[in-house]
């Protein structure tokens, strides 16, 4: 779902803090971060029932292409296959926005997670490589 309720924007904030950050030793996670609410960049919370899994943000650019920002599953819900739920849904999201190609800068330790969800290597020379997809 497209977070747009102040307890959505708070849950948000919450998971991609303590798993992009706290649990990685990481200061200055920046709520206010003006990118997060510019038009064409949707920030996203994957929820199941009640329960908010995970979270994204998936930003459109008006040439088909998208970038895959942030993405964070809850850390005691991770390996149990909800990233590629997640993903899934987000490049369904981002094919019915009209985007034909995504990119993400992946963390070093979830390059295998992409590959194993049909992502290829763009530049394995940065800290974070780039990976992209090729939407269908």
């Amino acid at each position: 779902m497209q977070v747009s309720t102040q307890t959505e924007w708070a849950v948000y904030h919450q998971i991609r803090r303590h798993v992009l950050f706290d649990l990685r030793g990481l200061t200055g996670y920046d709520d206010q971060h003006p990118d997060d609410r510019k038009p064409k960049h949707l920030p996203l919370i994957f929820v199941k029932g009640e329960e908010a899994l995970g979270a994204v943000r998936l930003d459109l650019h008006e040439n088909g292409s998208g970038v895959v920002r942030t993405v964070a599953i809850v850390a005691d819900r991770q390996r149990q296959g909800i990233g590629r739920s997640m993903m899934a849904a987000v490049e369904s999201l981002a094919m019915a926005r009209g985007a034909v190609r995504l990119e993400a800068h992946v963390a070093p330790d979830a390059v295998n997670f992409y590959f194993k969800i049909g992502w290829e290597m763009v530049d394995a020379h940065q800290p974070n490589p780039v990976m992209a997809r090729t939407l269908r």
